[in-house]
């Protein structure tokens, strides 16, 4: 039980420990000052809720809880696949993209300067087809690994910064806050990852009791809100606010302000094996996804049954590979890529939310209302930040071009290879006033 927790936990942290994560967190912090420390705090109770929502007990089938059922029972079928694939390609091909060469910089200009820095990129998107070809067991004890070694040295540097000769000087004069209100709605994209369910039996024996799927994932939530509060308040005291805002690198900076080369270093690790965590938790997302819509026979173009699981892990190499070969991560245009990908999600999470309040009042359960509450809330949020967004016209392009290819092909593949769905959760009979619980 203990390890299907942690298995849990470090891939609901994955997108968290991100280095990308950690330079919202900094700008954020530049551009809203203490106020954004509130919005963390709201965006990581309005995500437990939504957690509480999307893995409610009763939306269970025989114990465990599948997104891609969830999708399918509460919106239908092409709906439902059209959404997972879109949400998933985006961020498994255009989010590593950007970490993995985010990686190699660190590397090359951290530890080993005459090592090329797309060379040490390669080597690690190597590293996480090897991994996911060799089966959820070893991605999952090296996603625990790599998540292990990013929190522990992100502990260590917060431990020297609350110690650090900066922690005894007076409270900055930045203290106060500003409003920047993408960004501290953008809080909400730090805390994706929570919406993934363990997969079967990756760590943990069949006989033993299954983890109930809310609990990791709220520990997730509340650890990496610990873990941005400590970090976001160290930033703050060691960087000015106007300096936080405008870099690029506001994790290295602090790092190298409160321990010198030994918290650039420290940083350098975090980087790397944060960038590892996010890069197979992202795999092992979408290939779970991928799974489930595979089992229902709708994959387009995949046969029905179990998922050829090593055919898309190349083929997700392969796409990322060309991208990272043809300078995509020199271009402005991936930071675009990225944020429509992180919408695609959060939206796709708001979806969930509505499909399980849908079936929660064909169950008779009082907190269907909130399902479509929360569900809204997320879907208008995602909204908001993409029009608000500098490259608005880009990003709302690129959704409207992936939505119209998943759509389509899901629909041409439900024409072809039509497929009756599982039956969904039968009316709760035991309560029919108000429903429970």
């Amino acid at each position: 039980m203990f390890r299907s927790f942690l298995l849990a936990v470090s891939l609901s942290m994955g997108w968290m420990l991100s280095p990308d994560v950690q330079v919202r967190l900094g700008n954020g912090m530049g551009l809203n000052r203490t106020l954004f420390l509130a919005a963390l705090a709201a965006s990581t109770l309005l995500s437990a809720l939504v957690v509480s929502i999307i893995r409610h007990p009763k939306l269970a089938v025989e114990g465990r809880h599948t997104q891609t059922g969830l999708l399918v029972q509460g919106l239908g079928k092409v709906p439902a696949a059209s959404l997972i694939l879109c949400a998933r390609i985006s961020c498994v091909l255009v989010l590593p993209t950007g970490l993995l060469v985010a990686a190699g910089f660190a590397f090359n200009e951290i530890f080993v300067y005459w090592f090329p820095n797309f060379g040490f990129a390669f080597l690690l998107l190597a590293l996480i087809v090897a991994l996911q070809v060799s089966g959820e067991r070893f991605a999952g004890y090296a996603q625990v690994f790599f998540a292990i070694v990013m929190l522990g040295s992100m502990i260590l540097l917060c431990l020297a910064g609350i110690s650090g000769p900066v922690s005894t000087n007076p409270v900055s004069a930045d203290i106060g806050f500003s409003l920047s209100l993408p960004t501290m709605v953008g809080s909400l994209l730090l805390f994706l990852g929570y919406d993934f369910v363990l997969p079967r039996n990756t760590m943990a024996d069949q006989n033993k009791e299954l983890l109930p799927a809310m609990i990791p994932a709220t520990g997730a939530l509340f650890g990496a809100l610990l873990l941005f509060l400590f970090w976001s308040m160290l930033m703050f005291q060691y960087v000015a606010s106007d300096h936080l805002a405008s870099t690029t690198i506001p994790h290295l900076i602090t790092a190298r302000a409160i321990w010198g080369d030994t918290g650039r270093y420290l940083m350098g690790i975090a980087i790397i094996s944060g960038v590892c965590a996010a890069v197979n938790a992202l795999f092992s997302m979408a290939l779970k996804s991928f799974s489930g819509l595979a089992r229902r026979h709708l994959l387009p173009g995949h046969p029905p049954g179990r998922l050829k699981r090593k055919r898309f892990v190349f083929l997700f190499a392969l796409i990322i590979g060309a991208m990272m070969l043809g300078g995509l991560a020199g271009y402005q245009i991936l930071e675009a890529y990225i944020q429509t990908a992180l919408l695609l999600w959060l939206a796709m999470v708001g979806a969930e939310c509505i499909a399980a309040g849908i079936m929660l009042k064909r169950l008779n359960n009082y907190r269907y209302r909130q399902g479509y509450i929360l569900g809204a809330i997320l879907i208008l949020a995602a909204m908001y930040l993409m029009f608000s967004y500098q490259y608005a016209f880009t990003s709302i392009r690129v959704t409207l071009v992936a939505f119209i290819v998943t759509a389509g092909a899901s629909a041409l593949w439900n024409i072809i290879k039509p497929v009756a769905e599982v039956t969904p959760p039968q009316k709760d009979k035991s309560n029919t006033t108000g429903g429970s619980q």
